[in-house]
């Protein structure tokens, strides 16, 4: 069944973090970065790319990766934005993985997943 527009929509974000991932492992890459650092951000990275690609197709249990997946996002930027003393990085990060979770969380997008 296909999801709905929430969902297809979030799937869309978490695919724009998916590429933004490996964008950043590829600088990395440049920057000389050890294997280790910029591998764990490649895995990271295609996993986002493969739950995104799960979400559109109308995989139901994509929906929890993609969950787990912004709930750390936002932790993450809840860190670079305030402890940190980056709110330019991690306002619109945390803005727009909140937007994500609620394409996730809507009414449309619960009621899909409990089909």
């Amino acid at each position: 069944m296909t999801p709905p527009r929430p969902v297809r929509l979030a799937a869309l974000g978490v695919l724009a973090e998916g590429v933004v991932g490996v964008v950043v492992a590829a600088l990395l890459v440049a920057a000389g970065v050890v294997f280790s650092v910029w591998g764990f951000v490649v895995l990271l990275a295609v996993g986002l790319v493969v739950v995104a690609v799960a979400l559109l197709r109308g995989q139901r249990g994509a929906r929890g990766p993609a969950l787990v997946a912004q709930l750390l996002t936002i932790g993450c930027a809840f860190y670079a934005a305030v402890p940190s003393g980056r709110p330019e990085w991690g306002v619109p990060v945390l803005l727009a993985a909140a937007v994500v979770l609620y394409g996730l969380l809507c009414a449309p997008a619960r009621a899909w997943a409990e089909q």
